[in-house]
């Protein structure tokens, strides 16, 4: 049928789309429509200025356009019901229970009986979110200096890069080239909630940006210090720092944190060790990095499923006091994500003198 919808730029559909389910404009009755690069929206009515200004500062290629929308079928409930088709009980059995969504781009993880099925199962996904541009899947395990992990296109169009939505902040990225992994949202939520006024914090594995948004969104009095040595995702760190109007607020280095430092001793009263795989081997540079008198640090890494943490704890303290520093307290000690059958990745929050 015919009707009229907003058109917009694929990488900012998803942000639009929130906004106008938000003003209970969305016309879920019906199918969404892709034209190249762009999708158009149904809608129910028309929009006031006020709220098509709003649209337009969220993404500059915004139009209101009359098009042909399909009825909507029924959003399936999940990946099972949203595939549809028969297959072995046994392939059946073993579909993902979770993915991640960035931006408009599903990445599966996907089993090696189930690599033959990856279109079936992609698609699937795409049908269970309909605002999805793209699906690729893993094809290896987050590794190297970079921390990147190797992923494969299975379906949809265009390049993966995306812009990805997180408590009102924006963070372009390309899933190929940079670390990101959006299921830690409110992890990173809790730590920015703990910066006070004043502090300075220094960032050693920013990435694109996560922690240091947040945290110069959370206290606009905070001094922040991001650091990557991934070219790729420094780049994005700096268009997000941009695109979220924190230049004021946050410094951007390219480099290793161990250099950095080195050449800006005791300047932090916090700092994140968001690199879980090899952060032990960076507690001299935090120790270097905090004031004299001491401050927070948040850690991460690895550890066995069924470990006792205790154990983790206690190889935290000792890598903390042999740089000549010393854990006074703990105030956080959780495993807050699970990576693997046997692997979980834990989060300490230390105050150090």
């Amino acid at each position: 049928m015919k009707g009229y919808g907003i058109q917009v730029d694929d990488r900012h559909a998803q942000d639009t789309v929130r906004f106008l389910n938000r003003l209970q404009v969305l016309d879920k009755n019906l199918e969404f429509v892709r034209r190249d690069g762009s999708l158009v929206i149904p809608i129910k009515r028309d929009l006031s200025t006020a709220e098509l200004a709003e649209i337009s500062r969220r993404s500059s290629q915004v139009k209101v356009v009359e098009a042909t929308f399909a009825p909507s079928s029924t959003i399936p409930r999940d990946l099972r019901q949203a595939i549809g088709e028969p297959l072995p009980t046994d392939i059946f059995n073993q579909l993902p229970r979770s993915y991640d969504i960035v931006g408009d781009i599903g990445i599966l993880e996907l089993s090696d009986k189930l690599q033959p099925f990856s279109r079936i199962i992609a698609e699937g996904l795409m049908k269970l979110n309909p605002h999805l541009r793209l699906v690729a899947k893993k094809t290896e395990k987050t590794s190297g200096q970079y921390r990147i992990r190797g992923i494969e296109v299975i379906t949809g169009s265009g390049s993966t890069e995306t812009v990805h939505n997180e408590f009102s902040s924006k963070f372009h990225l390309d899933v190929a080239s940079v670390y990101f992994n959006p299921r830690l949202s409110h992890e990173r939520m809790r730590v920015a909630g703990q910066v006070k006024n004043g502090e300075v914090v220094v960032d050693m594995f920013a990435g694109v940006g996560t922690y240091s948004i947040l945290i110069a969104k959370q206290q606009p009095r905070a001094r922040i210090f991001s650091i990557d040595l991934n070219p790729s995702a420094h780049k994005y760190l700096k268009e997000n720092v941009f695109a979220n109007k924190l230049a004021d607020r946050i410094t951007t280095y390219l480099g290793d944190a161990q250099e950095f430092a080195s050449k800006s001793p005791g300047i932090a009263d916090r700092v994140i060790m968001n690199l879980p795989s090899d952060s032990q081997a960076f507690l001299g540079a935090a120790a270097k990095l905090l004031r004299k008198d001491g401050g927070i640090v948040h850690f991460y890494g690895f550890a066995s499923r069924g470990e006792d943490l205790q154990n983790f704890s206690d190889a935290f303290r000792s890598g903390i006091e042999s740089f000549g520093r010393r854990v006074v307290s703990l105030s956080f000690l959780r495993v807050i994500k699970e990576v693997g059958p046997n692997r979980v990745q834990v989060a300490i929050d230390a105050r150090i003198v």
